[in-house]
């Protein structure tokens, strides 16, 4: 029974791959739950700070971490991999069970640290992943991966929040207990070593890593406009709760069914024919959230169209950005090449929100959700075009 279930998916060490995956999980649970859903709330009314030094600490956090992925990647495949999840697990219990704690200098040291120290985990861990994969089976087994993760860090910073606002304290035990299984799984972890680059490749030629960067950057740029409007939008149009949930469960269904079809036509074909419709369809649907809602109310006519656009769109786009990364970046390093990429993912994120308020004031309030299409449409000719020019070259 084991081999069965070892043959149906796609690594080669599911058990270790899973408990990679749970590092991740919980490093990232543990961030969005004393950032957005603990820290803001419990730092205003026990320390006294208002929400421009909570938003300095929170920002000091999650800039650190981007700018160091580079080269946190590169070291992780210079030391031994153990050692760099272990140190990331311990920091992370360290810093949940002091920063809250100390003056403004030591807050922003720690997040600082914190940040620096979290940076390799991403692609370090996705780099293992692809290497633990069976051979055609790369853009599955990072996405499946990946797809694992996603839903529970809105869960984590809701129930953190929910928490933190009636009761600071349990709340802050339960970030304690987080905190401490992490840095037991991650001293579980500690005498992993990375899978070892192919040998007998041929020299890398670093244009292709190139021409993935300004992708890099739109695409989380294009969703990141959303991020500090979202709740005015569901305020404006009145999207209760039932009809928010209904939304979120039929793109979320839609997006899961298509990632299974869609992962299997990445490994085997061009990954780029899926993130071309892909982006175009996502990009429709969210565009179409802000513009139909505004014009007709939250509908549930609406809200399904729009979620499935969203769902199909973004069920496509996962498994081919995946499969085009892991074809693209080279064999050796791929690391802290990976790295270079979520760097950028990561400012086009952090440069989404300044862009989202504006073109809120400036167009109203389906701005922010016609601009993150259009962004996304912007990507998905970039891919056309390049899928143009490597379809001429063949």
């Amino acid at each position: 029974m084991p081999r069965e279930t070892a043959r149906r998916l796609p690594w080669r060490r599911p058990l270790l791959v899973v408990r990679l995956v749970g590092l991740l999980a919980l490093t990232e649970m543990l961030r969005s739950a004393f950032f957005v859903g603990f820290f803001p709330l419990y730092a205003g009314r026990h320390l006294g700070l208002g929400a421009s030094l909570v938003g300095l600490v929170t920002s000091v956090h999650y800039l650190t971490d981007a700018l160091a992925k580079s080269g946190g990647g590169w070291l992780a495949e210079r030391v031994r991999l153990g050692a760099v999840l272990a140190g990331s697990g311990l920091f992370g219990l360290l810093a949940v069970a002091t920063l809250p704690h100390g003056p403004l200098a030591w807050m922003l040291l720690v997040a600082a640290a914190w940040g620096a120290l979290v940076s390799p985990l991403w692609p370090a861990v996705l780099t293992f992943i692809s290497r633990d994969s069976h051979r055609g089976y790369e853009a599955r087994g990072v996405t499946l991966a990946t797809a694992l993760i996603a839903p529970l860090l809105g869960l984590a910073m809701l129930a953190t929040g929910y928490l933190a606002r009636q009761r600071p304290e349990e709340a802050y035990r339960y970030l304690l207990l987080g905190a401490a299984l992490l840095a037991l799984l991650a001293l579980s972890l500690a005498g992993l070593k990375a899978p070892a680059a192919h040998q007998g490749r041929e020299a890398y030629d670093w244009r292709r890593l190139i021409r993935l960067m300004p992708a890099a950057f739109v695409q989380t740029l294009s969703t990141g406009v959303l991020s500090p409007v979202l709740f005015l939008f569901i305020a404006r149009v009145d999207l209760g709760v039932p009809r928010l949930a209904f939304l979120i469960a039929v793109g979320g269904g839609a997006a899961l069914l298509v990632l299974a079809l869609a992962g299997h036509r990445a490994d085997r074909g061009e990954p780029r024919r899926l993130l071309v419709p892909g982006l175009f369809l996502a990009g429709l649907g969210l565009a179409g959230v802000g513009v139909l809602s505004l014009a007709y109310g939250p509908t549930w006519g609406v809200l399904l169209a729009s979620g499935l656009l969203i769902g199909v769109g973004y069920g496509l786009f996962f498994p081919g950005w995946n499969g085009l990364v892991v074809r693209s970046l080279p064999d050796a390093d791929r690391a802290a090449a990976w790295g270079v990429i979520m760097t950028l993912e990561a400012l086009g994120f952090a440069v989404g929100p300044a862009l989202g308020g504006f073109t809120w004031d400036a167009f109203g309030p389906a701005g922010p959700f016609v601009t993150g299409g259009a962004l996304m449409a912007l990507v998905g000719g970039y891919y056309l075009w390049q899928l143009g020019r490597s379809d001429s070259a063949g």
